[in-house]
């Protein structure tokens, strides 16, 4: 990917103080291994800013029901390949979980991870971690351009509240921008554009499958042999 590294965020409760910064900033550190050094952002989320002229409603995947809009700019492109498994609970969280990744792109894009999107999504550490990748990106005067890519889905349903998802996330045409100029910056593609998500979801009262612990493994060689 490109100096926008997209937020791969650990449970904070799995590691703690040195351990879990130096964790964080290998995940964060870029999407590939060359080219320009890339940034994420995800920290505090403060009030969204209006949207633009240039944003619009993502064309990827179903909103579900009751969920606040998206808009992410034209040049943000979300690609959903999580193929329904014909099971009710699993799809719902499938569903719920692609809605939370268009979320994340969205408070990358807009530089505030305190979205309706972001706050419908996300829960416990999961906001924490994705709260620091946006304010780098915002520290950097940075935002994102490009696809992101979501595929390899497993969904496994622990019981009525709580659900683990395995996924694969190729950041190959996915990169940071410059705000002032608008320079993208671009890397060459490797290992470390792959990354391999597992995350813990928890169904709230409302019904809804929200992140709540992540955990990434970075320059994933299985997710390189699935893309």
């Amino acid at each position: 990917m490109t100096s926008t590294t997209r937020t791969h965020h650990l449970p904070l409760n799995a590691v703690s103080g040195a351990a879990a910064a130096a964790l964080l900033v290998a995940v964060l550190a870029g999407c590939s291994s060359s080219g320009s050094k890339a940034s994420s952002d995800i920290t505090g989320a403060q009030s969204a800013p209006p949207t633009t002229a240039s944003a619009s409603p993502s064309p990827t995947a179903a909103q579900p029901a009751g969920a606040p809009p998206i808009a992410l700019p034209d040049d943000v492109i979300v690609n959903l390949e999580f193929k329904p498994s014909g099971d009710a609970t699993k799809d719902k969280v499938s569903a719920d979980l692609s809605y939370a990744l268009k979320a994340f792109n969205e408070a990358q894009a807009k530089g505030d991870i305190n979205l309706p999107s972001m706050l419908y999504s996300y829960t416990g550490t999961a906001g924490a971690y994705m709260k620091q990748a946006v304010d780098q990106l915002t520290s950097r005067n940075q935002t994102i351009t490009g696809t992101d890519r979501y595929y390899a889905l497993t969904v496994d349903v622990k019981d009525t509240s709580h659900a683990v998802v395995a996924y694969c996330e190729s950041q190959a045409a996915s990169y940071a921008k410059d705000k002032a100029s608008g320079k993208v910056l671009t890397t060459t593609p490797g290992i470390n554009d792959f990354t391999d998500w597992t995350m813990s979801m928890e169904l709230s009262d409302k019904g809804v499958w929200r992140v709540a612990t992540p955990l990434a493994e970075k320059g994933s060689t299985r997710c390189q042999s699935a893309a």
